[in-house]
């Protein structure tokens, strides 16, 4: 009996295990460690991060093409019928016009071989060191990019789930306090105290409240699984958020903060259209240096063995040879292909250049007008704000009216539309106002 007790209480235990477990795991953040948290794991983020390193070994791939080659060959051959050469027979004392068979060679032969070479001119090489170094720094650029919209996106994510919650929490006031309303006028209306037209109007406010209330609640959900995935955490997790919407929103900077001067040589856009460009400038030197001659120098060493019989370990003495030198190619005419390139790039030059024009312009354009909307959001918030409060007051006294019976269920209904209207104008000024934010910061290059 003790046994089988003992074992029972191993499964309960194994089995509490597997579901605290399967519950996955549990994370507290406020903004900033939501921010910092996405940064080292969104997929975004961590794909920038391969780019960049894949990119530090694109460089030393190439500085390796600079250094030393040495390749090493060996071979065997075995001859199961060796070759027959035909001579003249005059040469051995035999008549004019007629041929002699011979053969030459053994039936064996090994060898090895092992070359060095150096590179030590080449235009194209040198140039194309450079241009690695320049992509290493556009993928740096991409990662530093990266991050800023991750940031900017856990922003309007992060506020988007607090706006949601607020909004669940607000829903479901409303509708507690209507189903409480409605229930009491349940009950006045079987006491013949209210008719049947004000319990009907009661009881459609409280089905519409229910009905928002319901909706509200599935949205939560819905955008905190949004954030975990851009978070890059797992979508099972329980994610609570530490800071509430009004201090997200009191966080915000107020409209003199709009005041201050838009730097866009440091705009990581314009960074890097400028590396681009620098990129694009090595391209063209790599194209004329095609023009230019290469030299390498190569030293080979060889060591080869002859016999009838499989004993090169033993018996059968090995030859060996040494050659050094060195090799020039010099380009003499290619038709015209090497200079089309040549104008190619010169082109794709151009056309940079034409876009590092178009991306000042349009970097400038992108800060003025997310000035403008993020001073619009900050305006409606407040106005919204004021509604909101104002609404409320207005239905607090409209409903002590009614159960007074100085009012009406239509004052009552629209009292209560108001206030359902000015709820979600607020609860939209105030994920306006955070998209706003997040947009700015992209345009002003805020990280």
């Amino acid at each position: 009996m003790r046994h089988n007790q003992t074992i029972i209480l191993l499964l309960v235990f194994v089995l509490s295990l597997g579901k605290v477990y399967s519950q996955g795991q549990e994370y507290k953040f406020s903004l900033a460690e939501a921010q910092t948290f996405a940064e080292e794991n969104s997929f975004q983020t961590k794909l920038a991060e391969m780019e960049v390193e894949k990119s530090e070994r694109k460089v030393k791939e190439t500085i390796g093409i600079g250094l030393p080659q040495i390749n090493a060959s060996a071979y065997y051959n075995n001859y199961l019928e060796l070759p027959v050469q035909l001579i003249p027979a005059e040469s051995f004392g035999g008549n004019p016009g007629e041929f002699a068979e011979v053969v030459f060679g053994t039936e064996q032969s090994m060898g090895f071989d092992a070359t060095a070479r150096q590179l030590l001119f080449n235009g194209s090489y040198f140039v194309g060191l450079q241009a690695t170094k320049v992509y290493v720094d556009l993928a740096r650029n991409e990662k530093e990019k990266s991050e800023i919209e991750v940031k900017n996106m856990i922003l309007t994510l992060y506020g988007s789930v607090l706006v949601a919650e607020e909004n669940a929490e607000i829903s479901k006031a409303i509708f507690e306090q209507l189903k409480s309303n409605y229930e009491e006028a349940e009950e006045l209306y079987k006491e013949g105290f209210i008719s049947q037209e004000d319990k009907d109007q009661l009881q459609l406010l409280y089905i519409n409240a229910r009905n928002s209330y319901q909706q509200s609640e599935r949205l939560v959900p819905i955008t905190k699984d949004q954030l975990k995935f851009v978070m890059g955490i797992e979508l099972d997790a329980e994610l609570t958020l530490t800071d509430s919407i009004q201090l997200i929103i009191e966080s915000l900077p107020e409209a003199s903060f709009l005041d201050n001067e838009f730097n866009l040589e440091q705009h990581i856009d314009f960074r890097t259209i400028n590396t681009q460009l620098e990129a694009t400038k090595l391209q063209l030197k790599e194209k004329k240096s095609n023009y230019l001659p290469t030299l390498n120098a190569f030293y080979t060493y060889q060591e080869n063995s002859f016999s009838d019989e499989f004993n090169f370990f033993s018996e059968s003495p090995w030859f060996p040879s040494q050659l050094a030198g060195l090799q020039m190619n010099l380009p003499i005419f290619s038709g015209f292909s090497k200079r089309n390139r040549v104008q190619q790039a010169k082109l794709d030059l151009q056309q940079v250049e034409l876009n590092r024009t178009q991306v000042e312009r349009q970097l400038q354009i992108n800060a003025d007008r997310s000035r403008s909307d993020y001073l619009f959001a900050l305006n409606q918030y407040e106005n919204s704000k004021e509604n909101w409060e104002l609404a409320k007051r207005i239905y607090r006294n409209t409903e002590i009216k009614y159960r007074e019976g100085m009012s009406s269920s239509t004052d009552l209904t629209q009292a209560n539309n108001q206030l359902v209207e000015s709820q979600g104008n607020f609860v939209r000024a105030a994920l306006q106002l955070i998209q706003a934010k997040a947009e700015l910061n992209k345009a002003l290059n805020i990280n």
